[in-house]
């Protein structure tokens, strides 16, 4: 089985495609009125949304970024000092769900242990149920919140695909889909984080995201197209790998203090013993309109923070002192990369497959609490990230 990425199955996806076939679905998530109070009540969850939440599970108060399109919830939330990843289950009704846990680095794929469980049920204004670990058992009781300092996002998602010999019964195809966030609003910053979420997912220049998606959309089919008919063998052109793929999907990571930390999920086949996917994280200093660097969380030298990365990667992946980092990674130490993100908690490192260690592997996450940071964090962001240190 193909790598997965996060909370969608490629194959699957390619699968429900057609020549013919396009999908487009977008949903306003919120109103104007919904940004620093409690929204209307809904009485079924949406189809299609984004919803801060709120509340507490157990004895600990979290926030979860959870999304829908579809059939499709994807989440995260700190539980306990880990970040975590929500991913659909069971979707019993139209208010009520079970969403599965799994780490923020796993690939999602038949052969994982089952995590933790939610076990929600909405009722209007409020998501409560059970988180369920084995024999464990803790209350979950989730509003739908947007205090100052947070965003409201309208979601949609776009699929199309195209046959390469559109007379062939099997004939090979490529899909290509998206699913992403739309900052709704229409204050200059909110304009501002707009057109950064168009830059990352490299939507050409048009009137509308839609116009835009499609644009890019006809451009890959067309280039796919071009390529599969060049083709002179027709046991290649006709073979299993001559079906392409290419998905990008948008998450909110973090959204609070007047931050917004996305995740854009790729994953490309074009042939090959596998396909090809990334995490890379962007953090938005929306009031200040201006993307965040590591420097202007922490203000250290890059020996002693590897050091600290290196020490936590250990404890995480379980590599003993003194027990080279070679039994996990291609090289006997860890540097920090550019690709991070912060929460309440610490700051935390994602390498992709290739980078640190091989493609079975998959990604690596190392999370760094603030606490053995604490010396190093620039004042301005403990005081705007109200950190109690």
């Amino acid at each position: 089985m193909k790598p997965f990425l996060y909370t969608f199955c490629l194959s699957a996806l390619i699968a429900g495609c057609h020549s013919t076939e396009k999908k487009i679905s977008v949903q306003d998530t919120t109103t104007k009125e919904a940004v620093s109070r409690r929204v209307a009540v809904q009485e079924h969850l949406p189809e299609s949304f984004y919803k801060r939440f709120q509340g507490i599970i157990g004895e600990r108060n979290v926030v979860v970024n959870l999304s829908r399109t579809g059939n499709n919830f994807t989440g995260t939330y700190d539980y306990n000092g880990t970040q975590v990843n929500l991913i659909t289950d069971t979707i019993i009704s139209q208010d009520s769900i079970i969403l599965t846990e799994s780490g923020l680095g796993d690939r999602y794929s038949d052969d994982m242990p089952a995590g933790p469980k939610l076990q929600l049920k909405w009722t209007g204004t409020v998501l409560s149920g059970l988180r369920v670990q084995g024999k464990e058992k803790s209350s979950i009781r989730l509003e739908e919140r947007y205090p100052e300092g947070s965003y409201t996002f309208n979601i949609a998602s776009y699929q199309d695909s195209i046959k390469a010999f559109p007379k062939i019964k099997d004939s090979p195809q490529a899909v290509i889909s998206y699913e992403y966030l739309m900052p709704a609003g229409k204050t200059p910053e909110v304009l501002w984080l707009d057109k950064q979420f168009r830059k990352l997912l490299e939507i050409p220049n048009a009137p509308s995201w839609m116009a835009g998606i499609k644009a890019d959309a006809k451009s890959y089919l067309s280039a796919y197209k071009t390529e599969i008919s060049s083709l002179k063998d027709d046991e290649d052109r006709l073979s299993a790998s001559s079906n392409y793929s290419k998905t990008q999907h948008l998450y909110m990571q973090y959204n609070g203090g007047g931050f917004a930390i996305v995740k854009h999920l790729f994953d490309g086949y074009s042939g090959g013993a596998h396909n090809n996917y990334a995490t890379t994280f962007y953090c938005f200093d929306v009031k200040n309109q201006k993307q965040l660097a590591l420097t202007d969380v922490i203000n250290i030298d890059s020996v002693s923070l590897q050091k600290i990365v290196e020490k936590n990667f250990r404890v995480q992946y379980k590599v003993k002192p003194g027990e080279a980092l070679t039994t996990q990674l291609f090289d006997d130490h860890l540097a920090a990369n550019k690709n991070f993100f912060f929460d309440a908690n610490g700051i935390a490192f994602l390498y992709n497959p290739y980078e640190v260690a091989s493609f079975a592997q998959g990604q690596l996450v190392v999370s760094v609490p603030y606490k053995d940071l604490k010396k190093y964090l620039n004042p301005a962001f403990v005081k705007k990230m109200e950190l109690s240190l």
